[in-house]
């Protein structure tokens, strides 16, 4: 891919004089301004600042309603943003609990003062369920049946088997999906398991473009290239073209160092579908 150029911090060199310097006797000569080098990555890493935790919101319920499976789906802030579509994908923060036990806490991003980055089809169901629907800026209390959560199979010694869970779910942004053409022909991409041929522009939130192909020379992807195109052309056909509105958080590259342009700043990609073939999902 034609890609372009982490904040790297500089630091003054202290200059070490030894003692049979200190002894010369020779006219002391002006000496040229030494270029600075770079902190340790490590050093960099360190200087940032600690996340803090938040605290959980709560509130008055606005609007209730029963969903899928049993799904109850409680809106303390309704969102004025993007709303969020079947197998989209998300920044958020959760709070979750045991129903049958509310002050039993089993994981919170909000105590770890950062939220996640995932999509929804790679969730429980009940979050599947009971996501979507969510507008940007808005926080909704989900109540999920254990069928819909973990079931028997806890992945946490926190969490019983066979639980219901309650989630406080705060929506901080997501990916936006615009559909400029629906396309026609074959079957729908499926993240995680499509090599998807596209043509495409990739800019960032300034409007400068970082990468682009056309359907002359177009570009091969494949799962776990790169995130956001793979979460992007989730549910597209070949012969459709979409704007995927990317934010920061999300542009964070990939396991092979692709793509090495700017990271954590928003993208906007538009994107053609000029063929696409799933994989076979590979067996747990």
């Amino acid at each position: 891919m034609r890609c372009s150029a982490l904040v790297v911090a500089l630091a003054g060199l202290a200059l070490c004089v030894s003692p049979a310097m200190a002894q010369d006797t020779k006219p002391e000569t002006k000496q040229e301004n030494k270029p600075t080098e770079p902190i340790n990555a490590q050093v960099v890493q360190n200087l940032a600042p600690v996340p803090q935790p938040i605290p959980v919101p709560d509130g008055p319920v606005v609007k209730k309603a029963e969903l899928e499976g049993g799904v109850i789906a409680e809106d303390i802030t309704i969102g004025t943003g993007y709303e969020v579509r079947p197998g989209g994908a998300v920044v958020a923060h959760y709070h979750g609990t045991l129903k049958a036990d509310p002050t039993k806490v089993f994981d919170s991003s909000f105590t770890r003062g950062e939220p996640a980055i995932f999509p929804l089809d790679g969730v429980i169901k009940g979050w599947q369920i009971g996501v979507p629907g969510m507008k940007v800026g808005g926080v909704r209390r989900l109540t999920v049946p254990a069928a819909l959560a973990y079931g028997e199979q806890s992945p946490s010694p926190d969490i019983p088997a066979n639980s219901d869970l309650v989630f406080v779910v705060q929506l901080v942004d997501a990916m936006q999906i615009i559909d400029i053409e629906e396309g026609t022909a074959g079957g729908e991409a499926v993240a995680g398991q499509c090599v998807a041929v596209t043509a495409h522009t990739i800019k960032d939130g300034e409007g400068k473009t970082l990468d682009t192909c056309d359907s002359k020379l177009p570009h091969v992807w494949f799962p776990g290239e790169f995130a956001p195109v793979e979460w992007g052309l989730n549910g597209m056909k070949p012969g459709g073209k979409r704007k995927i509105i990317v934010p920061k958080q999300f542009n964070l590259g990939s396991a092979n160092g692709k793509p090495d342009w700017t990271q954590n700043v928003p993208l906007e990609i538009e994107v053609s579908l000029i063929t696409a073939r799933n994989l076979p999902q590979r067996q747990r």
